[in-house]
């Protein structure tokens, strides 16, 4: 049963209890879906309404250039996931991509943040789910920036600027964990508030003011170069957590390929490829 079906049944259970109806606006790629953008459906939603996007390559903008921001209680789902669904700024150029207010669910996207002058992901509200995502800043400071409330951010591959999370002080926590954290410059996660849970996380860069236990370094081991599907060998791979750390899976995507021929690399060159 598809991921829409899915979306679809949930919502309807509510209607023979006497609740509201909830809606889903679905977006295709080629503008034939209930709304032609996604920018569009944000604006025709409502609380507890689901903005399911099909699979392919979305341009995400307003004539304003500030990307798109979540109505509270919505939800932005991607149909069959980040490795077919892929968001990127439109024109004009874009400070962001997506923002998320209270009690918004984000899942199952590539936030590609290319000519993105600021973070293409903010956290905004609170109560807010962010994962199984894959997040780069090609430009700006950090792959997610979360402002206000209460996170929970899990699954997600992150690539940053200076950061790949940032925590700024106005907010009450986040739980961060089962992340592929990928910064090579300057800190993965940059924790200036309490409240700050950083767990099961694979993390190439420093911490700073962060609770953190079972976090490990390395190699990931994606199946190729922009392919975030894991080698059955891969540290963030069911099971193959290192000194005895049972995470089950880190990341959006499970295991894709089996082992493949090691190239050597350092995280720089690894970095230079999203530029």
């Amino acid at each position: 049963m598809s991921l829409r079906v899915l979306v679809l049944t949930a919502l309807a259970l509510p209607f023979f209890g006497g609740s509201p109806l909830a809606r889903t606006w679905y977006v295709a790629a080629d503008g034939s879906g209930d709304a032609p953008t996604i920018a569009a459906a944000v604006d025709s939603s409502v609380s507890g309404d689901v903005i399911l996007v099909g699979p392919g390559t979305h341009f995400v903008s307003r004539i304003s250039g500030d990307g798109v921001v979540l109505k509270a209680g919505t939800s932005l789902l991607s149909e069959t996931g980040p490795a077919t669904t892929v968001l990127r700024p439109g024109s004009p150029p874009q400070p962001g991509l997506v923002g998320a207010l209270d009690n918004c669910v984000v899942s199952g996207f590539s936030m590609l943040g290319f000519g993105v002058t600021t973070s293409p992901v903010y956290i905004g509200g609170d109560n807010v789910e962010f994962s199984s995502n894959i997040a780069i800043s090609a430009g700006g400071p950090s792959a997610i920036e979360v402002g206000g409330g209460y996170a929970s951010i899990h699954n997600n591959v992150c690539l940053g600027g200076s950061n790949d999370i940032y925590l700024g002080f106005d907010f009450a926590g986040a739980d961060i964990y089962n992340n592929i954290l990928l910064n090579g410059i300057g800190s993965s996660i940059d924790c200036l508030a309490q409240n700050v849970l950083v767990h099961c996380n694979l993390i190439n860069g420093s911490m700073g003011g962060c609770f953190q236990y079972e976090n490990f370094g390395g190699d990931p081991m994606f199946c190729g170069d922009g392919n975030y599907y894991l080698q059955s060998d891969s540290p963030c791979a069911l099971g193959n957590q290192p000194d005895g750390i049972d995470c089950g899976l880190i990341g959006p995507l499970p295991v894709g390929c089996g082992p493949v021929t090691i190239e050597t690399r350092t995280w720089g060159s690894i970095k230079a490829m999203y530029r």
